[in-house]
């Protein structure tokens, strides 16, 4: 495991915040009585600076963790309850304002406030006394220094609709997609198809932009054995999408990737996703199983989660929970413990709108619905930004209406209150957006029930009210089951309930005049908080114990609707379409499905060990297909007469780098000794091997040259017609299936373009090596060049090469320097100097996500800033759970803290710290 500098970065940062005091910091209990409690209570801090709070009655214990998250993360808090209610301008200052704007459109604040009244009687109540503990602290101490920073000396009072916006915001993070990206993109591939001769829908869907994932790991289907049913191939989606239409498309989606929020959901990378696993207990050395989880998010500065342990009133839990809002998210408990990954499933229609006056309408606009004019109502917004004005604090001034800032927000009843987001009023046409999240849910209530589960039939129950923020569940208990079930309401769509897409289908812009319409409900699953039919929860993937022995996800198809490139050709027992999303990421769980299959096959049991090993796996899995390629491009050219061919033969960087990837094994280790490997051991700050240094450079050429070989065979072909580009997933997936099919296709797709056209090169086969080596040749110029100055300055030297110095993560701060990592205000100084973040090993989708631009090509463009959130292991024994944890930073946002970074060495060498469940 990667524990190099361990033990020098922990005693750096403890020696540089000796001697500051924190609150609450005893690593012995002391008793608590706080004015608002009902008695007294305890929180001690253990080594690794999480917080165990122990209280006699559930008030109590989250009034207690309010105080606490208030102690340690008040400014994270603030900030994440005024991002996602569009208030953050009165924080942060003006350039928040934009994005304020475009946030309080979408309406989680309003989500949130209808969700207060739909929680339970004990939800209700633990709400309100977590809110108590929050503003209990802020009565009693100073504000963080990061409020001086923007100069505000004043603190709204934590309500309980804040602790539900946060989760309102985690959800919609996890769930939202508009279809705009999608539509654009298929309208122009049509259109550009029509003029130049080609079919554009098909290289829309069946080159460029497949539902079918590059790996066919599939959950359910690989845990049962068994293959995904798939009907007959359906009709090409339709597009013929309107000029006024199109026009709001593409400016709506201009400012969401204006808007880092709403970017960040519609994101369809995977950059931020998860991982879990689970293996049953005849395959491991203990008899009991093994759940493993790594959630992905934004890498942060504070971290995303806050680990903590609860103790009394019927709670004995630790995991890791957001500060803003109670209870432990993801964890275990002394008889259960779980996981999360995300579920992309499809709960979010963007809609064109018929929109024409109306002066009976609040708004004096209605839109038009099967020829009936439907009012929109109008909900007034007053906007505010910080002044943040020399020498004075407080200065929050109102923004008047105009600009670009709305004096109200246009809603749509029918699109359970969905907003309209692009409106032109002369054209008479608008987009509004359906979203499950917008109806009252209970997610956090569902938490508060994970929390006290004994079983995993206790685990499932509570799911009944994880209402939105799709989610795949690992499970695992004491009794020794393990169980993977899929999470929230999926609405039922009219036409695909009857069996036929009309239209548009549900992944590209709807139809809102009718025909494309979210189902009424006529009848109620338990705990159901959707307003529409939904799958009902019977037909959601999911297995308990299966006959494999194990089960992964890593946002994968759960079902293996999408293995055909088609998502809509499954059928329900009614007849209807049996539709979740249009795609999956299909990187990761190819890989870890095939490490898990391995271990099994051994015949060796499996060891919490092993699987923490697993977790820090760092081979390129796209690697592993497309490095053959290369080296048997090399050796064809070498017999070849071709010119261009033989040239490239002739190149002598060429062969050395061919040599290179022949003998490299696809890991990505830095290469550096500044940099954490997998590898290091023991805290011991040493050289990297031979072995690691030949593995890096051949990481270093792999990730150029895949970007080259993406924009000399994809990218050269469509940028003649001005068509947006794939995305780096959607890229390679084209670039396998064309290497798969060449036997057949020859490198032309089935939109009839030849991707391997090289003028003067008549074979089709010789065309293809050109591209793959001269791709090798564009790579290895670049890495020369000035674009990569910075990381090898100019050298020709492929031993120069070294990952590390490319590879970098950062943390990034909402106030940047000196609260983000590096520097923490001094206490984690960059190692590489003129080269921001930190080195690590890892790249493009490999299992220890450490994701990067496909498309990269130069220096800057590999660090990244989104990861693993926890790694966590967890094993059922005879007394409980066992379990170990890890967390990307420390637990306290303040500058000079003992917890500001503790555990950031340890998230970086892949080690972790034990949780001690009933200590």
């Amino acid at each position: 495991m990667r524990r190099r500098m361990l033990g020098l970065l922990t005693a750096v940062l403890l020696a540089v915040t000796a001697g500051w005091a924190h609150p609450a910091s005893a690593h012995s209990p002391a008793q608590l009585r706080i004015p608002g409690m009902h008695s007294s209570g305890s929180i001690v801090r253990d080594a690794y600076g999480i917080a165990h709070i122990q209280a006699r009655d559930e008030h109590d214990l989250l009034f207690l963790q309010g105080w606490q998250h208030a102690t340690d993360r008040l400014f994270q808090m603030d900030v994440t309850r005024r991002q996602a209610s569009g208030t953050l301008a009165e924080l942060l200052g003006q350039p928040a304002l934009a994005s304020d704007v475009e946030t309080r459109t979408i309406g989680l604040r309003r989500a949130a406030e209808r969700s207060l009244g739909a929680q339970g009687k004990d939800m209700r109540a633990g709400l309100d006394a977590y809110a108590a503990g929050v503003n209990a602290w802020v009565a009693r101490n100073p504000l963080p220094a990061q409020y001086a920073a923007v100069r505000v000396t004043r603190f709204a009072p934590w309500t309980p609709v804040d602790s539900l916006v946060i989760g309102k915001a985690i959800a919609f993070s996890l769930s939202f997609d508009l279809d705009i990206d999608l539509t654009v993109a298929a309208e122009a591939y049509a259109r550009a198809g029509a003029q130049a001769g080609f079919d554009g829908a098909a290289m829309f869907s069946e080159d460029l932009f497949r539902s079918q994932p590059f790996s066919d790991a599939s959950t359910v289907p690989d845990a049962m054995r068994t293959k995904g049913h798939h009907g007959p191939p359906r009709a090409r989606a339709t597009t013929g999408l309107d000029g006024p239409a199109l026009r709001l498309a593409r400016d709506y989606q201009a400012r969401v990737e204006r808007t880092p929020m709403l970017a960040q959901a519609v994101d369809r990378s995977f950059t931020l996703g998860s991982n879990e696993w689970a293996i049953a207990g005849r395959h491991t050395d203990t008899g009991k199983p093994i759940l493993a989880n790594d959630p992905h998010l934004s890498l942060t500065t504070p971290s995303t989660f806050y680990p903590v342990a609860l103790r009394g009133a019927g709670f004995d839990v630790q995991g890791e929970s957001f500060a803003g809002a109670p209870y432990v998210i993801l964890g275990q408990n002394q008889r259960v413990a779980w996981g999360a990954t995300t579920n992309p499933m499809d709960v979010t229609d963007t809609y064109v709108e018929r929109v024409v006056p109306d002066p009976t309408s609040p708004s004096g606009l209605a839109t038009l619905y099967q020829g009936t004019r439907e009012p929109v109502q109008a909900i007034p917004e007053t906007f505010r930004v910080n002044a943040r004005t020399p020498d004075a604090t407080d200065t929050i001034v109102t923004v008047p209406p105009g600009g670009g800032v709305p004096a109200a927000t246009l809603i749509v009843p029918r699109r359970n209150n969905g907003p309209i987001v692009s409106l032109d009023t002369a054209a008479g046409t608008a987009l509004s957006v359906q979203y499950a999240g917008f109806s009252p849910t209970r997610e956090l209530e569902a938490s508060r029930l994970f929390d006290r589960a004994r079983d995993i039939d206790d685990f499932k129950q509570a799911l009944d009210l994880f209402d939105v923020g799709s989610q795949n569940w690992a499970v695992t208990d004491v009794r020794g089951h393990i169980a993977y079930f899929t999470s929230a309401e999926l609405p039922l769509r009219e036409d695909l309930e009857a069996g036929a897409v009309r239209g548009r289908p549900p992944y590209l812009l709807r139809d809102g005049t009718g025909g494309n319409e979210w189902l009424p409900a006529t009848r109620r699953h338990p705990g159901q908080a959707l307003p529409y039919e939904i799958l009902p929860p019977r037909e959601m993937p999911q297995v308990v114990d299966p006959p494999a022995g194990f089960f992964v996800n890593a946002n994968n198809d759960p079902a293996g609707t999408t293995l055909d490139n088609d998502p809509l050709n499954q059928r329900r027992a009614t007849g209807g379409i049996y539709y979740l999303n249009v795609g999956y990421d299909g990187f990761r769980a190819g890989r870890i499905t095939a490490l898990v299959r391995e271990a099994i096959a051994r015949g060796r049991k499996v060891s919490m060990r092993d699987v923490q090993e697993q977790q820090a796996d760092v081979t390129l899995l796209d690697a592993q297909f497309f490095r053959p390629h290369i080296v048997n491009a090399l050796r064809r050219a070498a017999r070849s007469d071709t010119p261009a061919l033989a040239a490239l033969a002739a190149d002598k960087r060429v062969a050395e780098a061919v040599d290179r990837l022949a003998r490299w094994d696809c890991t990505t280790p830095t290469g550096i000794p500044e940099g954490y490997d997998a590898s290091d051991v023991d805290g011991r700050l040493r050289p990297p091997t031979r072995g690691e240094v030949s593995d890096s450079v051949a990481a270093t050429i792999y990730a150029v040259w895949r970007g080259q070989y993406v924009k000399n065979v994809v990218d050269a072909r469509i940028a003649p017609y001005g068509l947006p580009q794939p995305g780096g997933d959607e890229a390679l997936k084209a670039l396998r299936v064309l290497l798969d099919r060449f036997p057949t296709g020859r490198g032309v797709g089935a939109s009839g373009v030849d991707f391997y056209a090289v003028p003067g090169v008549a074979d089709p086969a010789d065309r293809r090596d050109v591209l793959l080596l001269r791709s090798l040749a564009d790579a290895l110029d670049l890495l020369a060049g000035p674009s990569f100055a910075a990381a090898f300055g100019g050298s020709t030297r492929q031993d120069d090469y070294r990952w590390g110095r490319l590879h970098r993560v950062t943390f990034a701060a909402p106030l940047g320097a000196p609260w983000s990592i590096p520097p923490a205000g001094g206490a984690f100084p960059a190692p590489l100097p003129g080269l921001p973040g930190v080195p690590v090993d890892g790249g493009f989708s490999t299992v220890d996500v450490a994701g990067h631009n496909v498309r990269a090509d130069s220096a800057t463009e590999f660090t990244f800033g989104g990861g693993p959130v926890r790694r966590a292991v967890a094993q059922p024994t005879r007394d409980g759970i066992r379990a170990v944890s890890s967390l990307p930073g420390g637990t306290s946002e303040t500058l000079g803290s003992p917890y500001y970074a503790i555990l950031l060495p340890r998230w970086l060498t892949n080690e972790t710290y034990p949780v001690r469940l009933g200590q």
